[in-house]
């Protein structure tokens, strides 16, 4: 051939490849955004946030991972996680419910990385699968599979001032094979907060009560979780977890009384309180796959118990009779849970059916003795002690069917029955309710549509049930109350998502026979007590919207409105029909090309409201940090500040015959210094079953 000729079959041969190249890799980088993770995912029953599609939400824990969910709130103050808007929501780990409330539910949060996150699921009308408890839904985490054969594992350390040190490190080993899965997690934290609280009643009687307590805690958390593949269809595992939990506080309170008689008495209670908390949980699962098209029969079963020792010691000064009362308070509590539940799960052409069934009793010892400081020996007054005896057992049994309609529609119906047995030493009674589920769902290119419905109960739990009275001074206490009755939930929403940014909705939700604890004043003795006293109707609508503004900006803004109206019974109050508005904004700003470095400033407020007989003032909340990112992201570094503003939570309760209000502060403004580094072998990707256990909540 002529060199001539050659020469240009050689150039238009390499042309043809650099062009089939460049389009190859133009094809690849087309997967690589088609197959990138949306942001937010609508599904029949839930919203999905997927934490990889969220850049502002890396380098963080799991606690502030939720704060950046649409429409999801995270109180450190009050330890809960809620739906803005809505009450507050139960919180599960790969379909498994934490046991955890207050410092305790946010002191774990902070345990786990977004970096170990795979998507975090807004359940607010759960399906029939799920447990009826709770009040606003569910939010489930799912963590991402442990992708390591070998051995891996993590270190954390934080440090958080705020009037006293606060510090806490987790350390977690795993080790996998094809077929066995170990995991070994400890979790040490040591802290303590300072807290003021004020609480007025003002009628015929006026009480002026200020407290201010030092809490403090110390919990030492083993954790050991187990896998085993039996065969290619079959699998066993269980985990068992100790918490060592000792805490107390030390708590000055001073009441200012004025009777009926315009007669004036002040007290000054120091306040002393001790108590250990050595929990035990125990869960195991069998998984049998039935076929090869995804049959598949689970077992579980759970086991969780509690034996709680405490002393509270208080010397009480009256003034100006200037007298002194020492009183010792000795409670023994003992609640434990057990449960068990099978599953099937049966897809077919005509659709997916799943039943199933669950027994779980609840039993709880409680036993106070209250003694009196006489010629310098402890007497044991019979009529302030008491002995409570508890125990519950609910008998469920569910059926759902779910269906794709095409690629558009997805629909999914459910049923379950719950019968429930209750025997006290004050009552016994039983109760059987019907829950029915039922979601649709229609998608199309960039916008979908959900219509759901849930019927759900919210039992008192355990501590609300106990007569145990807790003294603030000889003549003040509080108490939960064991005639307490369940309260149910109907909710209905029609939510929308568009480009998997944009997410709205508008909700009905009527809560019946709803409880809470009133106090009241006669005299100069305030009790606070648990009550069944009144319904809710809210109608609300939640936006949210989340997008990048500029290559260096993304930002968060949401806004929640809602019209209640209430009516009372129990109680001798008037209601007033409220609205309440409230928005936040989340801003990362990005400090290098990388995305290695990070700014983030966020704004919160919630505008003065009125609910029931309660009229809550306005509350902003500001918080800003930087977020460094090491070696390629094995090394977290974390610097924040919260609540800024210092802000105090404060509201006034109606009632017909006088009108209390709180003011409180619980060491909100706080610095908090993170260190994350994760190590370990990647290579191959191991799938690991995480066990549910959703009524164990209810034991705190």
């Amino acid at each position: 051939m002529n060199l001539k000729y050659l020469f240009i079959a050689t150039l238009l041969s390499t042309a043809t490849y650099a062009q089939t190249k460049n389009d190859s890799l133009k094809d690849i980088e087309q997967v690589n955004i088609l197959v990138k993770k949306k942001l937010l995912e609508r599904k029949a029953d839930r919203l999905i946030f997927n934490v990889d599609a969220s850049i502002a939400s890396q380098g963080m824990d799991a606690g502030e991972t939720l704060s950046n969910v649409p429409m999801l709130k995270v109180d450190e103050n009050m330890g809960t996680v809620s739906i803005i808007g809505k009450s507050s929501v139960n919180v599960m780990i790969n379909g498994k419910m934490l046991n955890l409330s207050g410092a305790s539910l946010i002191n774990y949060l902070k345990t786990i990385r977004s970096e170990n996150i795979s998507k975090i699921e807004v359940i607010t009308t759960p399906p029939a699968k799920y447990e009826a408890q709770g009040n606003s839904g569910l939010i489930n985490i799912i963590l991402k599979k442990n992708p390591n054969i070998g051995f891996s594992g993590n270190i954390s350390t934080g440090l958080t001032q705020r009037t006293y040190f606060n510090g806490t490190t987790t350390g977690t080993l795993n080790y996998q094979t094809e077929k066995l899965s170990l995991s070994l997690k400890t979790n040490y934290v040591k802290g303590a907060k300072r807290s003021n609280e004020r609480y007025n009643i003002i009628g015929k009687s006026q009480n002026y009560s200020e407290s201010t307590r030092k809490d403090f805690w110390e919990d030492l958390t083993p954790s050991l979780s187990a896998s085993y593949k039996i065969s290619k269809n079959s699998e066993a595992g269980l985990e068992y977890i100790f918490d060592n939990g000792k805490n107390g506080m030390d708590i000055l309170n001073t009441t200012r009384n004025i009777n009926s008689e315009k007669d004036e008495t002040n007290f000054i209670t120091n306040t002393f309180h001790r108590e250990k908390s050595p929990t035990h949980t125990f869960s195991s699962y069998y998984d049998l796959k039935l076929d090869s098209l995804g049959k598949k029969l689970s077992l579980a079963g759970n086991f969780y118990q509690n034996n709680n020792p405490t002393e509270v010691n208080f010397s009480t000064l009256t003034l100006p009779e200037n007298t002194i009362q020492d009183v010792k308070t000795l409670s023994k509590i003992k609640p434990q849970i057990l449960s068990v539940q099978g599953d099937l799960e049966l897809p077919f052409k005509f659709g997916t059916v799943e039943t199933g069934l669950k027994f779980t009793q609840f039993k709880n010892t409680a036993d106070l003795k209250y003694f009196d400081l006489e010629n310098n020996q402890y007497n044991i007054d019979p009529k302030k002690s008491s002995t409570f005896h508890y125990r519950e057992q609910n008998y469920a049994a569910y059926a759902s069917f779910s269906k794709n309609f095409g690629e558009h529609w997805e629909a999914k119906a459910g049923l379950r029955y719950e019968n429930t047995v209750v025997k006290s030493s004050v009552k016994d009674f039983n109760y059987s309710q019907w829950f029915p589920s039922a979601y649709i769902s229609y998608k199309e290119q960039k916008n979908v549509f959900s219509l759901s419905y849930s019927r759900r109960i919210n039992r008192p739990s355990m501590s609300e049930l106990n007569p145990f009275r807790w003294y603030e001074n000889p003549n003040s206490y509080s108490t939960g109350n064991p005639l307490l009755t369940p309260s149910y939930i109907n909710n209905y929403e029609l939510s929308y998502t568009y480009n998997s940014k944009l997410s709205a909705s508008v909700y009905y939700l009527r809560l019946k026979n709803a409880f809470g604890q009133v106090s009241d004043l006669n005299e100069k003795s305030q009790t606070g007590t648990y009550l069944n006293y009144y319904n809710n109707s809210f109608y609300g609508a939640n936006l949210s919207y989340t997008d990048i503004l500029l290559k260096f900006w993304e930002s968060a803004i949401s806004m929640n409105a809602s019209y209640q109206t209430s009516d009372v019974f129990n109680i001798n109050a008037d209601t007033n029909n409220g609205y309440s508005v409230s928005y936040s904004v989340n801003n990362t700003f990005f400090l290098n090309k990388n995305k290695t470095i990070a700014l983030f400033l966020n704004y919160e407020h919630m505008l003065p409201y009125r609910n029931v007989n309660t009229h809550f003032k306005n509350f902003m909340e500001m918080s800003s940090g930087i977020k460094i990112s090491l070696m390629d992201k094995q090394l977290q570094i974390n610097a924040t500040v919260n609540n800024i503003l210092a802000m105090r939570y404060r509201a006034d309760i109606y009632f017909r015959d006088s009108t209390q209000s709180f003011n409180n502060y619980w060491d909100g403004r706080a610095f908090r210094l993170s260190v994350n580094y994760t190590f370990g072998n990647k290579k191959k990707q191991i799938q690991k079953k995480n066990i549910s256990f959703e009524e164990v909540n209810r034991a705190n």
